[in-house]
């Protein structure tokens, strides 16, 4: 009789042992389960965040991988040159040096030619033709154009000379209030349509897209003429350097607001 409820004890005991072995590998298959779907989620998060960063420095026109990497070989300024600000408010600094060369029949400060000629380059090879047309002017003859236009205003009659000078500046500057006395402006047309309003190009299309990547912003854009005193124009673009011309894109910001930016920061 002992013996039997001996035996009836150890299988007892045998069950309850199965039914906890059971418990702690329904257990650890749980945990092991949770622990998956953690890294599943964990490494989704990941790919996601970083697919969000890469995505607006990459392909934006859907061009070769050289408008992607074009900042990569490219020459690194510091601000004192990069975000140098020329307006019809505020004279080019005295002590501003130019490096001036002659580059497709176009002067130009040395600095940029390096950025110019690759995005001249690399849109050629996108199908997209641009013709270099105007770059740096030098301030006696940016100062004959803008009185040549006072002058024309004043002579139509119903313009005093302050009023007229104040209109002109809206689409010329004078000499030394012009950022086409640093050598880092220039004007560019498409060369298979140069009679066609630029906006309506291709080449325009292209630029507006990739010119920030080798450092370039359009320099009077429609959105902006309040801020920067000027009529909208479609074909001058300003070198800032490629960190500087992305951050201005992502921020929504034409020059002036940017200087004032990092000058807060």
């Amino acid at each position: 009789m002992r013996a039997k409820k001996r035996r009836s004890e150890k299988v007892m005991q045998t069950r309850k042992g199965w039914r906890h072995a059971d418990d702690v590998k329904r257990l650890r298959i749980f945990m092991l389960a949770i622990a998956m779907t953690t890294v599943a989620f964990m490494a989704a998060g990941g790919v996601t965040i970083w697919l969000l960063i890469r995505a607006p420095l990459q392909n934006l026109s859907g061009d070769s991988d050289s408008v992607q990497t074009a900042s990569v070989s490219l020459p690194v300024y510091d601000d004192s040159f990069n975000l140098i600000l020329v307006n019809r408010n505020k004279k080019l600094k005295e002590d501003f040096e130019m490096q001036l060369i002659d580059f497709k029949g176009i002067k130009i400060d040395m600095r940029i030619q390096a950025a110019l000629e690759k995005m001249l380059k690399d849109a050629a090879e996108a199908g997209c033709s641009l013709k270099l047309t105007g770059g740096y002017v030098e301030k006696e003859t940016q100062q004959a154009e803008f009185e040549a236009e006072v002058k024309r205003l004043m002579d139509s009659g119903g313009y005093t000379r302050i009023r007229a000078e104040d209109t002109v500046k809206t689409t010329v500057q004078p000499g030394e209030y012009s950022e086409l006395q640093t050598g880092m402006a220039v004007q560019l047309v498409s060369a298979q349509t140069p009679d066609a309003k630029f906006e309506t190009t291709e080449e325009y299309r292209w630029l507006e897209k990739n010119s920030i990547y080798y450092g370039f912003i359009l320099r009077y854009p429609s959105a902006k003429t309040e801020v920067t005193g000027h009529i909208a124009v479609s074909t001058q673009f300003r070198y800032v350097g490629t960190e500087h011309a992305v951050k201005m894109r992502s921020l929504g910001m034409c020059l002036e607001e940017y200087c004032i930016y990092v000058r807060n920061r």
